[in-house]
Formats: C-alpha cells, sequence, structure tokens
C-alpha cells in the first residue's frame, strides 16, 4: 500500500468515556481516496464527513447508491457496511469526525437515519471551519473531553437542520419511527401502525418503501447497535441488556446479536474496545510515513 500523503492530520483523542458519548479521532484529509473501493466496511461507531472538494459516490450493503458532491455531509453509521469515495484515480478533500455512545444513537428519532446517509449542506465552508476548529481544541482532561463530544452533538444538530426532506415522506413515517425506536415501549407492530392511520399490513408495506426495511428489521437494528454500548457496562447482565432492548431472553438477544455483528455478546464484551488513541494516519508535520487503512 503507498505511503499516505504528509499532508493529512489526524487529531486521536483520550479515550474518555462521557455521558454524552465519546469522540475518538478525526482528520483532515486533502488529496483522500475514500475508503477504497475493495469491499464494503463496517466501523462499529458513527462518523460524520464533510467533503469540501470533489465527488464521487457513497454506497452500501443495502443497495442503496447516492451521488456525493462538494458541501456533502455523510453519516456513517456504526452497523452499516459501505463504501464512499471518488472515482478511481481521483482524488478529493474531507474533514471527518469518529464517535460513539448511546446518546448518539438517540439522534435517530431526530433525522439521523441509515437510509439517508448524504445530504447537501447550505454552508459548507462555515461547517468546515467549525470542524476544523473542534479537531484542533487541545486534548485537555475529562471537561475539555465532555466540551468536545457536546461540540460534536452541536455539529449534528446544525448539519440536521439543514437535512432536506425532499423525498415527500409521509406524515406518520417520523413518528412511527420514534416510537419503534423508543426502549420503555416496546410497541408492537401493529399498534403503531393504529397510530398511524394503517392497516398493519400496508404499514408494513410502506414503511419499507420508505426506509427500506420493515418495522421490525428497523427496531432490532436499533437496538442491536444500542446494546454495542450496554454491552461495555460489566453492571449489567445478558438477561438485563435483553429486558431493556425487548428481547424474549438472553438467548434470543445473544442469536440476534451473532447474526448482525459475527459474534455473541458474551464474547463482544470480552474484547477491548476499539483504540482511540492511535493515530491511525500520518500527521503533519511530523514525519510519520506509515500507510494505513481510511477509516
Amino acid at each position: 500500500m503507498a505511503h499516505l500523503p504528509h499532508a493529512y492530520r489526524l487529531y486521536s483523542f483520550p479515550e474518555q468515556e462521557t455521558t454524552l458519548g465519546r469522540v475518538h479521532f478525526g482528520g483532515d484529509l486533502p488529496g483522500s481516496t475514500g475508503t477504497g473501493w475493495d469491499g464494503f466496511r463496517k466501523y462499529g461507531m458513527y462518523a460524520a464527513v464533510l467533503i469540501t472538494r470533489g465527488q464521487g459516490v457513497y454506497r452500501d450493503a443495502f443497495g442503496r447508491e447516492i451521488p456525493i458532491r462538494e458541501g456533502s455531509a455523510v453519516l456513517v453509521f456504526p452497523e452499516v457496511p459501505h463504501h464512499y469515495g471518488p472515482s478511481p484515480g481521483e482524488t478529493w478533500d474531507e474533514i471527518f469526525v469518529a464517535f460513539s455512545g448511546s446518546a448518539f444513537d438517540a439522534w435517530r428519532g431526530q433525522g439521523l437515519d441509515p437510509a439517508q446517509p448524504v445530504w447537501t449542506l447550505q454552508d459548507p465552508s462555515l461547517q468546515a471551519s467549525l470542524l476544523r476548529s473542534l479537531l484542533d481544541e487541545p486534548e485537555g482532561d475529562f471537561g475539555q473531553a465532555l466540551r468536545r463530544v457536546a461540540e460534536v452533538h452541536y455539529m449534528l444538530a446544525r448539519w440536521l437542520a439543514q437535512k432536506p426532506d425532499d423525498r415527500g415522506l409521509p406524515a406518520w413515517l417520523e413518528n412511527a419511527r420514534r416510537t419503534l425506536a423508543s426502549l420503555p415501549e416496546h410497541r408492537s407492530a401493529a399498534s403503531v401502525a393504529r397510530d398511524s392511520g394503517l392497516h398493519a399490513d400496508a404499514f408494513r408495506r410502506a414503511f419499507r418503501k420508505w426506509t427500506g426495511e420493515t418495522p421490525m428489521q428497523f427496531r432490532r437494528r436499533h437496538r442491536l447497535a444500542m446494546a454495542v454500548d450496554l454491552l461495555r457496562r460489566p453492571d449489567l447482565s445478558l438477561a438485563q441488556i435483553a429486558e431493556v432492548l425487548g428481547f424474549h431472553d438472553a438467548f434470543h438477544f445473544s442469536k440476534c446479536f451473532k447474526q448482525s455483528y459475527g459474534l455473541p455478546p458474551s464474547v463482544f464484551r470480552t474484547l477491548p474496545p476499539p483504540p482511540s488513541g492511535e493515530i491511525l494516519r500520518p500527521c503533519h508535520p511530523k514525519n510519520t510515513a506509515t500507510s494505513h487503512d481510511h477509516l
């Protein structure tokens, strides 16, 4: 693999969990080739990417293929296999930040949607400047880590406020997704369908048309993504996590988790968290010309 450009700037942050989540790392990458096209990738964390020059395409394992242009925001989801980048032989400029935590999962009921991972921002130059400022802040103590993750939440709020509703989404869909994603309620799809004014079969077909998945697939994917965070808590047993997430029992939860993540939750929770204090790319001006994968 070729050495990465020295103009790349990578920012890594200490392993500091907060009640608002965690910021892992970020980068300012001129002349990037994106993730590359050698298969789909799944990161196990969120990433917000801003394209500041160039154009390309986003693709994922669910068949979505979305054009990307200068000023596009690209949201990467922990559980979605994907790749993105400019056309082969071309480059673009991008800035990104990677983050995780159940507080970020809550944005899924407020416009953060795997079915709509790309849109164009109205003020990309301003957003690029704000994102660079966020990454340039000193590592600092716990208070600084909390401030940094709060700024990522604020960034998401700004970006989502600019997300166009250009698909003509039906009025009932947002409430339906929010209800299905709500942990305390554990509402059935038939109950949510009644609230939406639709017969259960019509609701299922319409939900799949607009989101690319059935209501139960949406709920299960959302809750398994939340399970990743809950499994980092040693005070919760598998049975307790299964109950919180609305699975029948620990066995059912384990089976579904393994289908999605390739290993049972009992094994997953013994693994160390993904490294965040590690420099994944050369960072100018240091002369560290080693080769690493794109985020």
